[in-house]
Formats: structure tokens, sequence, C-alpha cells
């Protein structure tokens, strides 16, 4: 096992950058909501999008700002949150590479949520007043947004069922593997480390329970030998355990 005072995790920037045509295509080509766009749409698209970046820690964008637009992530892993009615901070998704975040609509609107760099990050920012020309000349593009909130929609409700359908512990394991499943990287030895800081605080909100609760669970899983963890990092070693414990409804 590791030590707590040995995070695995690597950072994916070492400072804070402007993107590359090349990163910025790149970007494009494997993101659900550009990926359907050929070459030639790419560089037409690119003329709509300026990058920015932003250092650990720093907010892409605050809760109740009036959201000009939404964001492709191109390096770097970005923690989306929302304020509680009792002045909590709840993490509602990790968005890594590839994610799109902040308001898709053709007119500015406000943050529901809040966005934090976990890492340096740089993300491609397409402007709302953009947006319905894109739309207009790349219909597949219209098509992939459609299916993108359809799949917000759709994991929404899943999120909702799940809070009353599972325990804690199958919710707090159903967040470990999709982290997992979404930003892991394979070890020599076979182990799966989540290739992101994460906190107690994030897995919670992700599980929609407290974090003592979640601190239990892990606790439990790592002397089962479900997972190693230490501070701000978990890794899943025993993989079919962890799906045992899900169970196979989900």
């Amino acid at each position: 096992m590791s030590t707590d005072s040995q995070n695995p995790v690597r950072k994916s920037c070492a400072q804070p950058h402007s993107c590359s045509q090349e990163v910025r295509l790149k970007a494009m080509s494997r993101s659900p909501l550009t990926k359907g766009l050929n070459q030639l749409e790419h560089l037409e698209l690119d003329k709509s999008l300026t990058a920015w970046s932003w250092a650990e820690d720093d907010p892409l964008y605050l809760a109740g700002e009036n959201l000009n637009g939404s964001y492709l992530i191109v390096a770097g892993r970005v923690r989306v949150s929302r304020d509680t009615i009792d002045g909590k901070e709840l993490t509602v998704d990790i968005a890594t590479p590839g994610d799109v975040i902040g308001a898709i609509d053709t007119e500015p609107q406000p943050a529901v949520d809040s966005a934090w760099a976990i890492e340096t990050t740089c993300a491609l920012f397409l402007p709302a007043t953009a947006l319905a020309t894109v739309i207009e000349q790349h219909p597949s593009f219209a098509l992939a947004m459609i299916r993108m909130q359809q799949q917000r929609l759709a994991t929404a409700r899943d999120h909702e069922i799940n809070l009353t359908t599972t325990t804690v512990e199958q919710r707090v394991a159903i967040a470990v593997r999709t982290l997992g499943r979404k930003i892991g990287q394979r070890r020599p030895d076979g182990i799966l480390l989540i290739q992101v800081r994460i906190r107690r605080e994030d897995v919670a909100g992700l599980a929609g329970t407290t974090v003592e609760s979640t601190s239990r669970v892990l606790a439990r899983l790592r002397k089962e030998g479900v997972i190693d963890s230490g501070r701000e990092w978990i890794a899943v070693v025993d993989e079919r355990q962890l799906d045992a414990i899900i169970g196979e409804d989900f």
C-alpha cells in the first residue's frame, strides 16, 4: 500500500499556456460535441474559438455570473461544483479534456454552477453570439449538441434515481468506478489510478452523500483491498470486487 504522503497523480501541465492551432484541432477531434465535423469544418470552427488558461485553483467561472459561452477543455482537469442551500460546496462533475462546460446557448445565461481548475487548465471558448452561426453552418454540430443535452439530462435523472434506490456504499463505489472509467490510467501492476487530484469532498458530491460517510466507505474499501488511496488520490485495485459491490443493475 502507498503512503498518504506519496501522491502518484501527475499534473498534465507545468504552467499556464496558450494553445496552438494543432492542439485546438486535436481537442476538437476528440470532443463529443465537435468530433463529428471534418477537418475543414474544424478549421472553420477554430476561427470562432479563443484559447484561455487558468492556474491551479483559479475559477473558470462562478455561479451567478453571466456566462457568454461555453468551454471545451483541452488540457487539465476542472471541478464543477454547486452551492447547497446551507452554503456548502457540492462537486457535481470532474471535467477532463474533451468535456464541454458552461452555457451551451445562443444567448448569455447565468451560471448555475462554478468551475475551478484542479490543475493548470487550458480551454477553448465558444461565445454564445457565434453559436447560432455554427449551428446553421454545421448540422452535425447541432445534432451533437442535442445529444449532449440529452445525455446530461439522462445522467441527472439516473443520479436522482440512485439517491433513492442504492446504499451509500454503492453510490460511493459508483462514483469511484465512473472516475476510473473516465480518467483512469492503468499502471504496470494492473492497478487503475484515477488520474486527478480527488478530494473526499469530490467523491461525496458525486455520490450524493456526506464527507463523513464517504470517508468511512473509502476506508472500508481500502481495508478490504478494493482500492488504495492517500491524500487526494484513489486507485482501484480490485475492479471485480468493486463491480460486485455496485451490483449488476448499475
